[in-house]
């Protein structure tokens, strides 16, 4: 229940954790009206309300007085209380959502003027979190917005300027020159190795002409010194 397991003061007697101390709030800022108990009962009440079932949790409690048996230490802002100054009227029943839990620490034996006095300890809730003396649910979410941002539109990037740490400031417009310098380049390479390949195949070429040529001449040659040969022989 709001965060906290309450029990019993029956149920924690001989436990390592004690459950059953409450407290609740005033209605003063002083906290002199405040009340501190124990819990010695625990009711579920069940009702039904437009076909609906509906469960109300209720704490029988016993009270310690507030006038006689609580001091305030302004110092320290701790809550002493006096174990067997009990609250006589008669009012038991509380609210179990309106409770916090808190748990009693007594003082030492050797503390002879603190006999029979205790030092009160509030807890804190799981999952929940305090708002003064309300405590809340930890998730939380608005569900009525109450202005909505305009869109802004992206505006262009004139400077690469980080004033966060330490450099020169650069200006984009140098990159974006740099990268048409490097896409220029890059046709440039392109073309020349286009060129580099046309030469090749034109060397190519010629020399299968050069050769071609050659051996006409090489033939032609041959054919000539043949003719001399036989004009001799005759």
């Amino acid at each position: 229940m709001n965060g906290y397991k309450f029990h019993t003061e029956a149920w924690t007697e001989g436990k390592k954790t004690i459950n059953s101390g409450v407290f609740v709030k005033g209605v003063t800022d002083g906290g002199e009206d405040d009340f501190y108990g124990v819990i010695k009962h625990i009711y579920e009440l069940v009702y039904h309300y437009l076909d609906s079932e509906n469960k109300v949790v209720l704490f029988y409690c016993e009270w310690y007085d507030p006038s006689r048996g609580t001091k305030i230490d302004r110092s320290y802002g701790t809550v002493e209380i006096q174990m067997n100054r009990k609250y006589k009227e008669y009012d038991p029943f509380i609210m179990s959502n309106i409770v916090r839990q808190v748990y009693y620490v007594p003082y030492p034996s050797f503390v002879t003027r603190k006999r029979g006095w205790c030092v009160v300890i509030k807890t804190k809730p799981q999952g929940h979190i305090e708002n003064g003396d309300q405590v809340e649910d930890v998730a939380y979410q608005v569900d009525d917005v109450d202005q909505i941002n305009e869109v802004v539109a992206a505006e262009d990037i004139t400077s690469l300027n980080d004033t966060t740490v330490e450099g020169h400031q650069v200006d984009a417009s140098i990159l974006l020159v740099e990268n048409n310098v490097d896409e220029e380049n890059d046709e440039e390479f392109e073309s020349d190795d286009n060129n580099e390949e046309n030469d090749e195949e034109n060397d190519e070429e010629n020399d299968e002409e050069n050769d071609e040529e050659n051996e006409e001449e090489n033939d032609e040659e041959n054919d000539e010194e043949n003719d001399m040969d036989s004009e001799d022989e005759e």
